[in-house]
């Protein structure tokens, strides 16, 4: 919207309505959290993620599983989702750091024997997980995660904003209308 329609609305005008002025007041409280508000969610945001692949990188740790069974041969997945065709789950059992024996399954390469060796990664409580992201690619993702967060928050004060603007044009309509009800007879009757 034009910034000069926008302060025309707050101006002292005849014409001006309360619909009007609450609208243009909307709209400068948007401008205002988007332009301040979005940063600082995104920078906030990003942080905490940041924070968060930092945390993986110092609770997970690396651990050698051994496969319990023979792993099954290579599967065939026609509509495949672009993994590793050559890999399949299977059982395997570990030792955490307090040597507390657990089991679980993994994805290990296809065909391989029981009792081989499996690299595995396991969290702070010694259970299988994921391997964590390493600096650079937490950078990268907390970076991608506020950005993302402050388009969001863009979107949604848009979202607001179409709705308070639709709600104050279809409240406009209503007011026209019972005015036109009233005063429109009269007018075209030639009383005005």
């Amino acid at each position: 919207m034009n910034p000069v329609k926008v302060l025309w609305r707050w101006r002292n005008n005849p014409l001006k309505r309360p619909s009007d002025v609450v609208e243009a007041a909307v709209l400068l409280l948007v401008l205002v959290l988007v332009v301040i508000g979005g940063p600082g969610v995104g920078v906030v945001t990003g942080r905490a993620a940041h924070d968060a692949f930092r945390n993986q990188r110092l609770e997970r740790y690396p651990a050698t599983a051994v496969l319990v069974d023979d792993a099954p041969g290579r599967t065939e997945r026609p509509y495949s989702d672009g993994g590793n065709l050559d890999t399949v789950r299977a059982p395997v059992r570990w030792r955490d750091a307090r040597s507390t024996l657990h089991r679980g399954v993994t994805q290990v390469e296809a065909g391989r024997k029981a009792g081989s060796g499996v690299a595995v990664w396991l969290d702070g409580s010694g259970r299988l997980t994921q391997e964590p992201l390493d600096a650079t690619g937490g950078v990268v993702a907390a970076a991608l995660v506020g950005v993302l967060t402050a388009v969001g928050w863009g979107a949604v004060l848009w979202g607001v904003l179409h709705g308070v603007r639709h709600h104050l044009r279809a409240r406009r309509i209503r007011q026209w209308e019972r005015e036109w009800a009233e005063g429109g007879p009269r007018w075209h009757d030639g009383r005005i």
